[in-house]
Order: C-alpha cells, then sequence, then structure tokens
C-alpha cells in the first residue's frame, strides 16, 4: 500500500507541470531562465530626490504606495538593501513566489516594475537582469552583499 501510495505522489510531482506554459511556473527548471549581471544603472527619474523607508517587504501591482525612485535610490546606496522590479505581467503564483522570498530576505524590498526586463534585481553596485524568475540567483545575488552597518542618515 504505502509502495503504491509514494509511487502514485511521484507521478504527480513529475506531472506537476505537465501541459504549463514554461513561463506560468514561479521558478523555472535550471538553465531556463537567463540572467545578466552588470553594473546597475539608477531606480530613479530626473527630480526624483524625495525619499521615505518602505513599510514592508513586497509592494504588489496594484499597491497605490510603491515606494519611488528615490526612495528605492536611498535604500540601495544609504541602506545596503535588495531591490527586486518584477514584471507586472508575471502569472499571479510567480508573484507570491516573489512575495514569499522577499518576506524571508534581510533588507529586500521587491515593487512592480517595466515588462523588460521580467526581473531586474539590484544592489549599491550590482544589478542582474533576468527574462524569467529564478530564486536561486535571486538568492545568491542576495548572499553577495557585504554585511555592514548603515550609516544615520535620518528618517522620514
Amino acid at each position: 500500500m504505502l509502495r503504491r501510495l509514494t509511487s502514485a505522489m511521484a507521478a504527480l510531482v513529475v506531472c506537476a507541470a505537465c501541459g504549463a506554459p514554461a513561463d506560468s511556473t514561479a521558478e523555472s527548471p535550471p538553465g531556463a531562465v537567463t540572467c545578466e549581471s552588470g553594473p546597475r544603472t539608477s531606480l530613479a527619474g530626473p527630480g526624483d530626490t524625495e525619499w521615505r523607508h518602505p513599510d514592508r517587504s513586497f509592494y504588489a501591482p496594484a499597491d497605490p504606495d510603491v515606494p519611488s525612485g528615490g526612495s528605492l535610490e536611498h535604500l540601495l546606496v544609504r541602506d545596503n538593501a535588495l531591490i527586486v522590479q518584477y514584471s507586472r505581467e508575471l502569472p499571479q503564483p510567480s508573484i507570491d513566489e516573489i512575495r514569499d522570498w522577499a518576506a524571508m530576505q534581510t533588507a529586500t524590498v521587491a515593487v512592480p516594475g517595466p515588462a523588460d526586463p521580467v526581473i531586474r534585481a539590484t544592489l549599491a553596485s550590482t544589478e542582474l537582469t533576468c527574462d524569467g524568475l529564478d530564486l536561486a540567483q535571486l538568492t545568491e545575488l542576495a548572499r553577495s552583499r557585504t554585511p555592514g552597518t548603515v550609516t544615520d542618515h535620518g528618517d522620514e
């Protein structure tokens, strides 16, 4: 009986993604997502200098209070944070995965971003852009930060 149950469960696990489009899974199989790393570009627009510390680690596409580019720049430069911008066009299960992942990270804020790239993860000096969601690569980037203290810079 246990052997039958184990075989049935294994078949369900193997077939969990059967018939699903490749981009509908929250975390793509290894090698399916392409990411490129390079120097970061600014997240703030011209004149976007106002900032506030966000009150949570995840912002949904419909949230009215998504941090501004100035706030995101402040987090990168002054707070050693990781900012993850995700495409609003991601399937809801992928957005849920990002929400859950961000909640488990230190000094990480995930916000909706443009459709392209699908994922843009930014540290003070590095940017990772991906054509899909790969939580392993996001975790690797998050762990690459040099721990340290944040200088006192005032709070809003």
